[in-house]
């Protein structure tokens, strides 16, 4: 090296208050992107637990709307008259809050976990499974020659008041765990 030029860490320490100056603005813009970036995450998580109670509240409506109509239908099957237009409407009923029950089945997995997924699959199945039992009662009940197990009527209502509240305070505690909440 000549004699004449300086080494960079001694152009530093003769210049250290422009130096300085300049390590305070590059760390003045650091500092900008980097909170802007956490205010972004923060709003976008927001907006997801804030959209994931919607979605939940939606499939709690959903599931109420259509265990009410499974129920209706069982009630109606072992206690009420077994006319066609009465289970017509029944039918009617379950299938509109059947579907309503899936859509909001599908669009709360978006929000929640792995384990509540399963959870809402079970219930899902067990519904149905219900639905379709209910129906294998009036199929079966007029017949020559039934199945062996075609009366599952009782089960079923094991299913509605065991299994079910069981699975949904299943997801119930998760939720509860997701938002800190006791």
């Amino acid at each position: 090296m000549s004699g004449n030029s300086k080494l960079w860490w001694e152009i530093i320490l003769e210049n250290w208050a422009q130096t300085a100056v300049i390590l305070g603005f590059i760390s003045y813009i650091i500092k900008t992107i980097i909170e802007w970036k956490l205010n972004k995450y923060k709003i976008s998580f927001s907006k997801i637990q804030e959209n994931k109670i919607i979605e939940v509240k939606a499939f709690y409506k959903s599931y109420q709307t259509f265990t009410l109509s499974l129920k209706s239908f069982l009630d109606q099957t072992e206690f009420g008259e077994h006319k066609p237009e009465i289970f017509d409407k029944l039918r009617r009923d379950i299938r509109e809050s059947y579907i309503d029950f899936e859509y909001n089945c599908m669009t709360v997995k978006l929000f929640i976990e792995t384990q509540e997924i399963k959870t809402i699959e079970n219930i899902s199945k067990i519904c149905t499974n219900i639905r379709i039992d209910i129906e294998r009662w009036h199929i079966y009940r007029t017949s020559m020659s039934p199945p062996n197990d075609w009366d599952k009527l009782n089960e079923v209502r094991n299913q509605f008041d065991n299994t079910l509240p069981t699975l949904v305070k299943k997801i119930e505690n998760s939720l509860r765990k997701s938002y800190n909440v006791k």
